[in-house]
């Protein structure tokens, strides 16, 4: 009688022969005993003879059964391999993703990121869409947007969110400041500093208004406002006064010595959270569930070079209860 056999059983013959044992085998196939002990048994049925020698109290193939599990372990590989190369024809014409984020993000962060996702997936296409937070916000939810990474103190209503890492907001001035070579400054100190703040409306500049406000925190007072985030560091290292920003967007300045962190006597600014966000919880597209799952991979593990920084495990968090959930 010729053989009609399934790869699911002939995986679950292997993981009995790898296991030696129907026990041990349940947690690999995900099935019960009895229902091992069923399909061994047909397989036997089919092939007729006896697989396993149940004789011997060790578990022992028969010559029967090692033939057997040579030609399972041959059949599931070719299985595996037709399964792979029609993914792959089928990857092959993909939907672009289009990725969203906020204005810092995009310049200081996904550049890198996504250069290490094309080369990992070279045929993917990807666009990214650079604006403020709002703005990404109405694209997911019209569906304009796939995925977004935003900066931000508060899950936003009616998206899925995921918290992929805390970011510290840095009080940063220049090293030819007096303050400067102070190891721990105080607030009444800093409140004697002039502050370069960005204009109303930007971004990042109402996300560090809205922490200020949110943890009632002193607020300085403004010598001078600079829309441009490069403009505000610039006249931070040249002296004009200090301003805050979030560490990814100082760590060169910070490294090479051109702009100092401030060490503050009261504690730090609460971390400001980076996020994914999406208008569906799973998106049909599986090019997308791949950029999904590199962004996750890529950004959590960005938060070990902060860590070298900022090594206070009790450093406050401006972003609350934000496991992944869609906000209401």
């Amino acid at each position: 009688m010729p053989m009609d056999v399934s790869t699911d059983f002939l995986r679950t013959f292997i993981a009995v022969c790898h296991c030696k044992s129907f026990t041990l085998a349940t947690t690999r196939v995900r099935k019960s005993q009895a229902a091992i002990s069923a399909q061994i048994a047909k397989l036997e049925n089919q092939a007729g003879s006896k697989l396993i020698d149940r004789s011997q109290r060790q578990f022992r193939l028969t010559k029967e059964g090692e033939l057997f599990l040579s030609f399972a372990q041959e059949m599931v590989a070719k299985a595996d391999a037709a399964q792979q190369t029609l993914q792959a024809l089928h990857n092959s014409v993909q939907e672009e993703v289009r990725v969203g984020a906020t204005r810092s993000i995009g310049i200081h962060i996904l550049p890198d990121v996504l250069t290490r996702i094309t080369k990992d997936f070279p045929t993917l296409k990807m666009s990214l869409l650079t604006q403020a937070r709002a703005p990404t916000y109405e694209c997911l939810q019209q569906g304009a947007l796939d995925l977004a990474v935003v900066l931000a103190d508060v899950a936003p209503r009616g998206l899925f969110t995921k918290p992929l890492r805390s970011v510290p907001l840095c009080f940063v001035i220049s090293p030819e400041h007096p303050l400067a070579a102070k190891k721990v400054v105080s607030t009444e100190e800093l409140k004697r500093v002039p502050f370069i703040s960005g204009m109303k409306g930007n971004d990042l500049s109402d996300l560090i208004d809205e922490v200020f406000e949110k943890h009632h925190i002193f607020r300085p007072t403004a010598c001078i406002t600079i829309s441009n985030l490069r403009a505000r560091k610039a006249a931070a290292r040249a002296g004009l006064g200090m301003t805050v920003m979030p560490h990814f967007t100082v760590k060169d300045e910070l490294e090479n010595k051109t702009l100092k962190l401030l060490t503050i006597k009261e504690g730090g600014l609460p971390n400001a959270q980076l996020m994914l966000v999406e208008g569906h919880r799973r998106s049909a597209n599986a090019s997308v569930e791949r950029v999904k799952r590199a962004l996750e991979e890529n950004l959590a593990a960005g938060s070990r070079n902060e860590s070298l920084y900022f090594p206070n495990p009790d450093r406050r968090s401006a972003a609350t209860n934000l496991a992944p959930h869609r906000g209401v």
